[in-house]
């Protein structure tokens, strides 16, 4: 039985996906280099018509798995598939729905495929399938982390400044003389929401404002979430006078239970929220929101992922931590 690019990885150690790079004359790191080479020669690996195949169509394909398709993670993706596409690199898009078991599944059935490099959005499930992605690590598959940390994992990724990001959007209402301000934040086992929380409460504490428990709302990152937050804050016994989202989809359902309660914009009820899509301005008055950089974000992603494909590690494992921007609109009212 002839012996297969799978029979030398297995032989080296390493994936798949690094024999392919090596039978295709990428550089590989020096150890990895030299396991391959070994296995090539102790199995008798004679370039066979896979090996030859592979030579003359290289497949160039980065994998980018994603908890969902909301309008966050669709923008990046747009954005960085045309990046890439410009480096003659296909993207395989892989979502795996926010379920764990099926975030594992993804990533194992990439391992058998001649996967170049993989871009994550980790989401907290992602910890459940720590050990596979070191697994690609070592092997020299580079991976990407988007808009999430994984501890223990040491590999690139490209994060927003949520912290500060929250700080600036409370801020702005505080400015407005505002005190009673009410935040919708996302999930609580989020990294991201635990982030834009604690810059609500940097926000209300350097301004010395009580941080009242009945003005922290839960959201799911949804719209009903959203919605239903609104409805509750609005129901309290001491409603706020503000109201923070801290995402996109928050956001409008936010925004529709104030219409459905008769509260207006800013009239009767100030707003902050998180996230600037198109869709958003045919909202009146118009928001004011933290805008995200997603074609920085892409750029960032699109540019760490080649660099590592290309065996540029000198800056490994780096961490790219950019900033929001505040768009001012008519929804913040001076009290």
């Amino acid at each position: 039985m002839a012996v297969t690019v799978h029979d030398v990885a297995r032989e080296a150690g390493v994936s798949v996906g690094t024999v392919s790079r090596f039978l295709n004359g990428y550089r590989l790191r020096e150890k990895n280099r030299l396991r391959v080479e070994r296995a090539i020669k102790e199995l008798g690996f004679k370039g066979n018509i896979m090996a030859r195949g592979l030579k003359r169509r290289r497949s160039m394909t980065i994998a980018l798995v994603t908890p969902d398709f909301d309008i966050f993670t669709t923008s990046i993706t747009t954005a960085i598939e045309q990046i890439l596409e410009e480096e003659n690199y296909s993207l395989i898009i892989c979502d795996y729905q926010r379920d764990k078991e099926k975030l594992k599944r993804k990533l194992l059935f990439l391992q058998e495929r001649y996967i170049d490099g993989i871009i994550l959005f980790p989401s907290n499930l992602a910890m459940s399938s720590k050990a596979i992605l070191q697994k690609y690590v070592s092997q020299n598959v580079p991976v990407v982390l988007v808009d999430h940390l994984i501890p223990g994992v040491e590999t690139d990724a490209v994060i927003i400044d949520n912290v500060n990001a929250s700080f600036r959007a409370v801020e702005e209402l505080i400015r407005h003389n505002h005190t009673k301000i009410a935040i919708i934040s996302g999930r609580k086992d989020s990294q991201v929401c635990q982030e834009r929380l604690q810059g609500y409460y940097d926000a209300m504490q350097m301004y010395n404002l009580p941080v009242c428990d009945a003005w922290t709302a839960w959201g799911s990152f949804t719209q009903t979430g959203g919605y239903r937050a609104v409805k509750s804050l609005c129901a309290g016994a001491d409603p706020p006078t503000a109201i923070y989202t801290t995402n996109y989809t928050m956001t409008i359902g936010a925004v529709l239970a104030l219409h459905e309660l008769h509260l207006r914009i800013p009239d009767d009820m100030s707003f902050v929220g998180f996230d600037r899509f198109e869709s958003v301005e045919v909202i009146e008055p118009t928001l004011t929101l933290i805008e995200q950089p997603i074609g920085l974000i892409a750029q960032n992603v699109a540019q760490l992922i080649l660099k590592r494909i290309r065996q540029e590690y000198s800056d490994f494992a780096t961490t790219i931590k950019l900033h929001t921007n505040m768009v001012i609109g008519r929804s913040v009212k001076r009290l």
